[in-house]
Order: structure tokens, then C-alpha cells, then sequence
């Protein structure tokens, strides 16, 4: 008997024989078998709903945390000692297909479970196009993320890197990419073609680690959905169950194809209330592991007294304090005084102290690691599990986050940081070391699991006050237990990786250090940004000195990450920064924007097209960034696919950086744009509208977000303002005729403080002492 459910976008059909569903929806299907793999006395056995009978299936209704659905619940046949069960959810109101796995150990004795999977049939994947094209993201913050196309091969570091970087990079159970149209991705995946993307993934992720696996050969193409068990023992009548596996084809076009799927993740975990982010200083991208108290206590200062024009809420020592890695309660020479007086002095200028620490990761000569070797992951020969090669040094040691030492460990850890010490904001590294392959004191905990186990110490150690940073960690587990998530490889001052010219291969190596890495990960992950937590796209450097960047690599980074808003912290050394190169960067000051999409996410590698909408008093316009990546000057339109763009209107639109202003009439040619190399254009484009109106500011990236007021009078208009900081710019007004006069705070300005800008556009130039309001005349009134 075929069974069947039916949603507004998809039809679900099963059938018992051959035990395969089907999954249809307009123009497009899959069908696939569900099954589980599980290891009994060191043989692989696997269960598939090709092979194995049903004894009864039932559809009921039901509400969950997405809503009305109707699910499809079918218990199978015990075969080889396990009972097997699949449960498959349709929604009334939203546009995916939940599928839950379970499965019961009958005996006679202990299996280990390996993997729940869901595999489509051979030439049973149709979409309605050929394949393009394959969106991958990798395990852990610093993994490289984006589209591949179906044609080529995915990236894969050579040997003596797989073997140093790999544990760091790479979930080890997760097969290394490097086949030509084959690829797997963690966490989430998308087969991407000419008019649609098939979502796939998974809508849980704290239990078990998932991977979506895709072969787009013609003559193969296949998907591939897993939760990986890791062979944690499963006894005689215990029940196991998979993460719930998520699929949806999103329709192109569609500017934000991973929304669904991120707001249905951040509903099943039940993810708290994203707080806003903090601005602030790190010590690491200039004084590196060298700091030292007093570079920490001049940045402090010089902090101080720039606080009107960049006004930062957070100091962050980032590093370089501990006597030997592991051991961070012990300090170096370099720090004569406590954390604890640190803190004390960073409150007493009315910031937040921050502090870094990697507690999951020791030295093997630490005093963690030789006076406690019971607390170490080891593997299955009792050696040492390696961490991989920290700060080109060390192979570090990992430690057991279920072993109990190592549980009252990091709870003593973060109490003594908050509690003795006084920091409140504490940025996390090196976590995936928490969920390393390895011999753990509890068995029965999946590594997804002991390492979202260390981590739930931490947040409740720390409280829920204290902002928390991952950095270095596995995403789907950390998911509502931090506050920012670093979502890249480390930047650097170098647009490429910084490596020796023998080894200059690794430049192209996407998890290395360097700008151009870090920047491709904070498009390619924006879609996480505001839904999981608040993206880091790690620190900010705007200096011109002790750096290879060049000025244009400078005002792309700026771009993008006020395009994409997120975390912003700065890490130059603040009493050498000119004024010039402050106020590039204080316009991100504070974050207005709540995040962009790349238009072009599924299309190319790193995409060079990213727009955020901006809404506020004033109505909506969009900021647009168009990049370059490449070694030589580029021509780029705006782009056509704009959300919301009508060619049938005049728009306004607005070179931020250029202070260039051009008016698109309706019907005319997209305006284009020649970039430098390393380059952007940043611009708003907004409608002309009847009538006085506004058309940009140069105070903040917005380019008039910072406005919360705008009030149009019998030929004056009264904008009010809250900046937050001390910024002189300028508001660009379209006026049905010159302004005569205006004042800030009641204060007349010079007539030099207009000028015109276009036909109908004029420029006030003043200076905002924070918050405030203009009053603009024009025309004949006084």
C-alpha cells in the first residue's frame, strides 16, 4: 500500500516495496532510502528500507516548533538485532521536508553506531536543470566555505598539511575532498542549478556531527544526507536516534536562498535571544603573542581619549599573557601585574575587559598536560591525539571534556576569569579540539556531543551575562551556547597567505591566514549572521604602516564588513593611528546595518556582489557593494537582480567612498563602475521621490541609517540625528531649490557649509557632537 502526504511544496510518496520515498514538487523530485550503519564485533553491518520490511505506517497531525504538520511514521522489521524506525514531516506553512531516524539495539550484544543516512536512488535526483554547480561549508570557523562548480575539483591541502593542519581544518570523519564533481559539506549543502537549489542538511545539530555529500557527474548524480555516530556504543535495548535531516528546493531567483533552513535550525535548537554586539580593541594583529601589559594599558588610554570620535566598549587581551600555552592562570614576565588589575583598570575607563583563552588545548610540556595525563585525549593505541600544529611551533595536546578533571577544570577556568578576575567578555579558541576523534571517559558521547558538553560548562560558568566568541569551532554544536562566532580564517595584514617563496603553493590554500581568506568566508557564511548568533569576521586593521595591505585591500575590508555587519573589533595600535585612518574606520561606528546577502552566493567561488537593506525613519534603500578579487582593474554594473530595483523609476545613487552621485533615469543603461584591483565601490541606491528628500550621508556606511527623524516644513526641513560620536561630514538633500540658511543645535552654519552636488542636490557639511538635529532653509523662506 503506497501512502502518501501532501504539503503546499511537496508531495511525499512512500512505498513499502521497494521501501523508498519520494518527494515531489513542481517540476522537480527525489527519491531515496533511508538507513542506519552500526559496527557489531569489529564487521560493519547496514540497514537500508530497501531490505528490510515494514510492520506498520501511519500519518497523524501534529504542531512542532515550525508549526502545523503532518508526519509519516513507519517502524520497520527487526533485522540483524535492530528495530529501525523513519519519521518524515511535512509543513502546512513552510517550504521543507523534516526526516527524523531512529533505531533500537534488540541485541544479542553492544553495536556501535556509525552513521543515519538518507541517500537518494540512482537517476532519481531531478531538478529542473543540470547541476552547476555545489555550495560546501566546512566543520569548524576557520573551514573554507562557498560555491564549487560541478565541473572542478574541491580544494585539498597536500599531505604534510593534512597531517599539521587537518585536525584543526577538517572533521576527520568527513571524507577529504579532492574528486572531480564530488564533494561534501558540514552541517548543510546545496545542489545548485539554473533555477533552483536543493537544500539539504540538518535542521538539528547538537547531538551528532552532519554532512551532505553530492556527486554531480552526470552519470552519478546522487545526495547523500548523514549524521555521524562515532561509533559510540549502543547497548541492549538502548534507542538511538539521527539529527533530523532538512530538505527544500529554493526557487531562484531568490537573494537569501539559506534563510529557511538557518531560521529552522535556530527554531529546533531553540536558540536564545541574539544580544547586540559589542565594538571593541584586540591586542593580537599588532602586538601578537609579544604583548605586553603596557601596550594593553597605552591602547587602554589612548582609548580613552579617542572616545568620542571611536568609541569602543570592549579591550580585549588577546593572547601572549600565559607563562606556557595551557597553563592560563599562570602569566609571563611581560605582565608584572594580575589579570585580575588589568580588568580593574579597563572598567575604570568605562570599557569591558576581554580576554582570550583556548581552553580545550595545552602544551605537551605544560603543567595541565604533565601533571594530569588522565585528562588528555588519546586514541585507540593509548597515544596522544595531536590538535595540530599551533603557531607553527607546537603539536598541541587536546583535552578530554567528559573526563571530570577536565569538567571542573574549565568551570574553575571561566569562574576564575569572570568572577576573580572580572572579565566579561571572553573570547574562546581552538575549541574543535573538544571534538577530536579519541578515546574519551565517557563512551557514550558522540563527539558533537562532548564538545557541545564543554561547552555548555563554559556558558553556564560564565553566565548569561558574559559575552562569549568561538573561535576555532565546530558551528553546529556551538549553536545557542555563544554570542559571536568567528566565521573565517584568521585575517592578517597581507592580502595573501604570508608564506616563504619555496612555499608559495600555499597562497592559494583557502584556511591560511590572510585578508583575501578571511573576507571570502564573510560573505560566503552572512546567511549564519543574526540567525545562529552575531558573525565575527574577525579584527578590523586600517593602518598604513606595519601592514602590506594597500589602501584600496583596506576600503574593500571596511566595505564588506559594514555590508555585512557582525562583530568589530579593530586591532591596530590606536596612539599610532592617523586621524585620517580613524575615521575610515569609525564609520562602521555604531552597527546600523543588520547584515547583507551576496547576490551571486551560488554562483562563483567568492562572490563580488553583496546587498543590504537598510530601513529606518525614512523609509528603505539598499547599500550595494561591487568587488574585485582579481590582479587587475575590472569593470562592474549595478546589478540587475537588485531586490526591489524598477527600472521604470529615477533613482538616486550614491559612490560613498568617491562622494560621487549619479541619477539613474528611469529606462536609461545600469550605470558601471571600474574597480582597481583588490577594490570596491560602495554605494545607496534609493528612489527619487516628490518632494524634499533625503539622499545620503558621508557620516556612517548607512548613509542615513544614523537618522531618527526627518520632518518636512513650509520650506525647511529639521533632521535629527544619533551618531553616537564626534564626526564632521555631510548630509546630501534633494531641494526644490537652494538652501538659504541652516543651523545645527541651534548653532547657524557658514555659508561654505553648502554646496551642490548635482541638479536639485545639495551637500550641508557640520559636525554631529554625537546626536542632534539640523535645521535646513531653502528657497524664498527665512
Amino acid at each position: 500500500m503506497t501512502l502518501m502526504l501532501q504539503s503546499p511544496s511537496f508531495a511525499l510518496h512512500w512505498d513499502p516495496h521497494p521501501g523508498t520515498f519520494c518527494l515531489e514538487s513542481p517540476g522537480r523530485s527525489l527519491s531515496a532510502f533511508l538507513g542506519v550503519e552500526v559496527v557489531r564485533r569489529g564487521h560493519g553491518v547496514k540497514l537500508t528500507t530497501e531490505e528490510i520490511a515494514p510492520t506498520s505506517a501511519e500519518c497523524h497531525s501534529l504542531r512542532d516548533r515550525h508549526g502545523a504538520a503532518e508526519e509519516l511514521e513507519i517502524h520497520y522489521q527487526e533485522s540483524e538485532g535492530l528495530l529501525f524506525t523513519a519519521r518524515v514531516r511535512l509543513y502546512a506553512s513552510r517550504p521543507f521536508a523534516l526526516v527524523h531516524l531512529g533505531v533500537i539495539n534488540k541485541g544479542p550484544d553492544v553495536v556501535h553506531l556509525r552513521r543515519f543516512f538518507l541517500q537518494t536512488l540512482p537517476e532519481q535526483l531531478k531538478p529542473t536543470a543540470a547541476p552547476l554547480g555545489f555550495y560546501r561549508t566546512g566543520w569548524q570557523s576557520w573551514s573554507d566555505a562557498g560555491f564549487v562548480p560541478a565541473e572542478s575539483r574541491d580544494y585539498a591541502p597536500i599531505l604534510p598539511m593534512k597531517k599539521l593542519a587537518g585536525p584543526m581544518m577538517h572533521n576527520a570523519q568527513t571524507p577529504w575532498p579532492g574528486k572531480i564533481g564530488r564533494f561534501w559539506s558540514e552541517s548543510v549543502g546545496a545542489v545548485v542549478t539554473s533555477n533552483e537549489a536543493l537544500i539539504a542538511g540538518g535542521a538539528s545539530l547538537g547531538e551528532q556531527f552532519v554532512q551532505v555529500g553530492a556527486d554531480l557527474r552526470p552519470d552519478a548524480f546522487k545526495l547523500v544526507i548523514q549524521s555521524q555516530g562515532d561509533d559510540v556504543p549502543v547497548a541492549v535495548g538502548e534507542a538511538r536516534a539521527s539529527e533530523w535531516f532538512y530538505l527544500e528546493w529554493a526557487p531562484f531567483p531568490n537573494t537569501d536562498p539559506l534563510a529557511q533552513y538557518a531560521y529552522t535550525v535556530a527554531r529546533q535548537m531553540e536558540i536564545p535571544l541574539i544580544r547586540p554586539a559589542p565594538t571593541g580593541w584586540s591586542s593580537w594583529y599588532i602586538f601578537w603573542a609579544k604583548v605586553a601589559e603596557s601596550d594593553v594599558i597605552d591602547n587602554l588610554a589612548t582609548a580613552a581619549l579617542l572616545a568620542d570620535e571611536l568609541p569602543l566598549q570592549v579591550i580585549q587581551l588577546d593572547q601572549g599573557f600565559e607563562r606556557t600555552w595551557g597553563d592560563w592562570t599562570e602569566r609571563n614576565e611581560r605582565f608584572p601585574h594580575s589579570l585580575g588589575w588589568l580588568a580593574e583598570r579597563i572598567r575604570g575607563s568605562k570599557c569591558s575587559p576581554g580576554l582570550w583563552l583556548a581552553p580545550l588545548t595545552a602544551h605537551p610540556r605544560s603543567q595541565i598536560a604533565t601533571e594530569h595525563p588522565d585528562w588528555l585525549l588519546r586514541d585507540a593505541h593509548g597515544r596522544h591525539v595531536s590538535a595540530g600544529l599551533i603557531g607553527y611551533s607546537f603539536l598541541a595536546r587536546a583535552l578530554d571534556p567528559t573526563h571530570p578533571g577536565v569538567e571542573a577544570y574549565l568551570h574553575k577556568l571561566i569562574r576564575t576569569a569572570v568572577e576573580e578576575w572580572g572579565y566579561t567578555y571572553l573570547k574562546l579558541d581552538f575549541l574543535y579540539a573538544g571534538a577530536l576523534p579519541g578515546r574519551r571517559y565517557n563512551s557514550t558521547l558522540t563527539r558533537a556531543q562532548a564538545y557541545r558538553h564543554a561547552l555548555t560548562i563554559i556558558r553556564k560558568a560564565a553566565g548569561d551575562k558574559v559575552f562569549l566568541v568561538g573561535c576555532g569551532a565546530p558551528l553546529g554544536p556551538s549553536i545557542g551556547l555563544v554570542d559571536a562566532m568567528r566565521i573565517g580564517p584568521d585575517t592578517a595584514p597581507a592580502w595573501e597567505p604570508d608564506v616563504p617563496r619555496i612555499f608559495s603553493f600555499l597562497k592559494r590554500d583557502p584556511g591560511l591566514p590572510s585578508l583575501r581568506n578571511s573576507l571570502s568566508n564573510v560573505i560566503t557564511r552572512a546567511w549564519m549572521h543574526g540567525r545562529w548568533w552575531i558573525n565575527d569576521p574577525d579584527n578590523l586593521m586600517v593602518r598604513t604602516k606595519r601592514t602590506q595591505l594597500s589602501e584600496d585591500e583596506i576600503i574593500t575590508q571596511v566595505s564588506l564588513l559594514g555590508l555585512t555587519s557582525g562583530l568589530i573589533v579593530f586591532s591596530d595600535d590606536l596612539s599610532q593611528l592617523p586621524s585620517e585612518q580613524r575615521a575610515v574606520a569609525a564609520v562602521l561606528l555604531p552597527p546600523l546595518v543588520e547584515g547583507g546577502d551576496a547576490l551571486d552566493l551560488l554562483q562563483r567561488d567568492m562572490p563580488d556582489r553583496v546587498v543590504s537593506p537598510v530601513a529606518c525613519v525614512l523609509g528603505n534603500w539598499q547599500l550595494v557593494g561591487l568587488f574585485n578579487w582579481g590582479t587587475s582593474p575590472r569593470e562592474r554594473e549595478l546589478p540587475r537582480n537588485l531586490p526591489g530595483l524598477n527600472l521604470q523609476r529615477d533613482y538616486h545613487i550614491v559612490d560613498f567612498w568617491n562622494h560621487r552621485y549619479l541619477h539613474l533615469k528611469r529606462g536609461e543603461p545600469l550605470p558601471k563602475f571600474t574597480l582597481p584591483p583588490h577594490g570596491c565601490v560602495l554605494l545607496s541606491v534609493r528612489p527619487v521621490q516628490e518632494g524634499p528628500h533625503l539622499v545620503a550621508t558621508t557620516f556612517h556606511i548607512s548613509q542615513g541609517g544614523e537618522i531618527t527623524a526627518f520632518e518636512n516644513g513650509n520650506g525647511s526641513i529639521s533632521i535629527s540625528f544619533a551618531l553616537g560620536r564626534v564626526a564632521e561630514g555631510e548630509v546630501w538633500l534633494a531641494l526644490p531649490a537652494p538652501p538659504k540658511s541652516a543651523s545645527f543645535e541651534g548653532n547657524a552654519l557658514p555659508e561654505e557649509a553648502f554646496r551642490a552636488v548635482a541638479h536639485g542636490i545639495w551637500a550641508v557639511r557640520f559636525q554631529i557632537a554625537r546626536e542632534g538635529t539640523l535645521h535646513v532653509c531653502y528657497g524664498n523662506h527665512e
